[in-house]
């Protein structure tokens, strides 16, 4: 029997390939799947600002990160916050909405992907065919992430 706990999955890029992927079992039970998505996006803004202070750090100036997202209500969450929360989502917790922050700075910019050019997916959903060759072939560098997200 399961415990209903969202999976939350992440693939950060730099350049060519994934540098960072990530799936995780989330720590607490959502009570929707936009809940689930809310949460996500929460841990990896957490993996984003860490990396972009270690970058930092090392040299390299980087001003902003680019989130790619495959809901679009999520995407008016993450960028207006609590004012944007419907009788379906004034459950959740604020915290999560701290992303909110860093999108009104221009550190985080939120993009609309396409489910099917949504490469996160590969570390969450279990992929065939096609599917599971094309976010393959960008994870490991094989076809370059930037021409599969330039066609978006």
């Amino acid at each position: 029997r399961g415990d209903y706990k969202g999976q939350s999955g992440m693939a950060m890029t730099f350049g060519h390939g994934v540098l960072i992927g990530k799936s995780t079992k989330q720590k607490l039970n959502a009570k929707s799947s936009t809940e689930a998505e809310v949460i996500a996006t929460s841990d990896a803004a957490s993996q984003i600002l860490w990396t972009k202070e270690f970058m930092n750090c090392q040299g390299y100036d980087i001003d902003k990160y680019v989130v790619y997202q495959d809901n679009k209500s999520l995407i008016l969450l993450e960028k207006n916050g609590r004012v944007s929360c419907g009788p379906n989502t004034k459950h959740i917790n604020n915290r999560y909405f701290f992303i909110k922050d860093y999108v009104g700075t221009d550190e985080i910019t939120i993009h609309h992907c396409p489910k099917e050019k949504m490469v996160a997916d590969f570390f969450t959903k279990p992929l065939q065919g096609t599917d599971f060759t094309t976010f393959r072939d960008m994870i490991m560098s094989i076809t370059p992430f930037y021409e599969i997200q330039t066609s978006i």
